[in-house]
């Protein structure tokens, strides 16, 4: 009898199908294995084959990969100069070390969007550039909370300017403020922008003589639109109400009136109209340093008659008419220096000497409040100051006891419009609350 060899033909294709069985097997044990948490030995099976059949499978693993790396961001180095006096833009980039071919362009890219001729000292100027090349990344220029301009380098190289947008609203406030030292000084304290007292001696500058009344303890509320800029106040808008209770000024009480035909005015709570013929003062903030009477003069050095009164103030103040007129002089007028002389009605005049400009000619018309010229200290002065006199019928009088009748109250025909409109501001001047539209 012959005994079959391994290597026979039948045989050797009976061993694949053997070892497939095999391994199929092998697989299941895995698969069942991994299903019940552990390997275990199927009945019938060797327990030597079950780590051989889970060789033949690969293990399920997470794939390694090689950490990334995230792009570092650009870093940037930035610097903020201010514009100097006489200094042009491109001046102020090329002393920041800015290369003459970027100043070109930033200049380029901003025509026709910045108004060059408005550029003034004290504008903020700031410069970007990459840290790793110094290159201009970015250029802005800043001349207060509503206008600021931007150039920004593009990924061509090229630079685009743009105005950066602002949201403006407006919104009605009360400021109410206590006098302790000045006024300036008393809203600045409150928090507010003294220039509100400049808003406020020309609203009551008919009544209230802001160099002469003003008292320590004395009382001022406004009420006043406020501008703002993306929520910081930009400016001041109209006042509509301004009420001031003072030791020497008593209580004055204002309310801005549009009337049916466009016309607009202060009046107080009875529709009389607080414009008069002249106003108290010459200047919105000054003070009086030499009243009307004799006095020792203290360049001539004898006593003379004071013919008006001076006020102190720093020179380039602006001095304004105390009322229409048309000028009757203006230039050199002896020891007034620089003068101008102004024609009103009810045979009036008003002189204002010393002055360091002229800021009308002879013959022209003036209007109330109009500049017309700016205090100084020409002809016989030892000091900036404007001398401010008044004649009447050819005689001088004190200009601080000059009494001028108001002009027209309200038409009765507009009482109740005056009445209705002025109603929710009398309430906010009041501090009550006041329903919204």
């Amino acid at each position: 009898m012959q005994v079959p060899r391994f290597d026979d033909a039948p045989g050797r294709r009976r061993l694949p199908v053997f070892l497939a069985g095999a391994g199929f097997l092998a697989l299941l044990i895995v698969a069942l294995a991994g299903a019940t948490g552990g390997l275990r030995t199927v009945p019938g099976t060797p327990a030597a084959a079950a780590p051989e059949a889970a060789a033949m499978v690969p293990a399920p693993t997470t794939a390694t990969l090689a950490p990334h790396k995230p792009t570092p961001a650009e870093r940037f180095r930035a610097v903020t100069v201010r514009l100097a006096r006489n200094q042009t833009l491109a001046q102020a980039l090329v002393k920041l070390d800015v290369p003459m071919a970027q100043v070109n362009a930033v200049v380029a890219s901003l025509k026709g969007l910045f108004p060059f001729h408005r550029a003034r000292p004290g504008d903020q100027l700031r410069v970007e550039r990459r840290d790793d090349d110094g290159e201009l990344h970015r250029f802005s220029y800043r001349q207060g909370p509503a206008d600021e301009w931007t150039v920004e380098r593009k990924e061509d190289g090229s630079f685009e300017a743009r105005k950066r947008p602002v949201e403006l609203t407006t919104e009605v406030a009360r400021v109410a403020v206590k006098v302790e030292g000045s006024l300036w000084a008393s809203l600045e304290r409150a928090g507010e922008d003294p220039e509100l007292a400049v808003l406020a001696s020309d609203v009551l500058a008919w009544d209230v003589d802001f160099y002469q009344d003003v008292r320590a303890g004395d009382a001022m509320t406004m009420v006043v639109e406020k501008v703002l800029a993306d929520g910081k106040l930009l400016r001041y808008g109209e006042v509509l109400a301004a009420e001031y209770k003072g030791e020497a000024a008593g209580r004055k009480r204002l309310f801005r009136y549009t009337d049916p035909d466009g016309h607009t005015s202060y009046y107080d709570d009875n529709g009389n109209s607080a414009r008069r013929g002249f106003l108290k003062s010459p200047l919105k903030l000054a003070r009086v340093t030499s009243g009307f009477g004799m006095r020792n003069h203290p360049l001539l050095g004898y006593v003379r008659a004071h013919q008006g009164v001076d006020y102190g103030a720093p020179t380039g103040t602006p001095v304004w008419a105390v009322g229409d007129g048309q000028v009757r002089e203006a230039g050199w007028k002896g020891g007034c220096g620089k003068a101008v002389v102004l024609k009103h009605r009810n045979g009036l005049e008003s002189v204002y000497c010393h002055l360091s400009a002229v800021a009308v000619s002879a013959g022209k018309a003036v209007s109330q409040k109009q500049v017309i010229g700016y205090v100084g200290s020409t002809g016989l002065s030892t000091g900036p100051h404007l001398h401010f006199a008044v004649k009447r019928g050819g005689s001088f009088v004190n200009p601080l006891r000059l009494q001028i009748p108001r002009d027209a109250p309200i038409p009765a025909k507009w009482a109740a419009d005056f009445a209705e409109k002025i109603a929710p501001t009398r309430a906010r001047l009041a501090g009550e609350p006041v329903a919204l539209n």
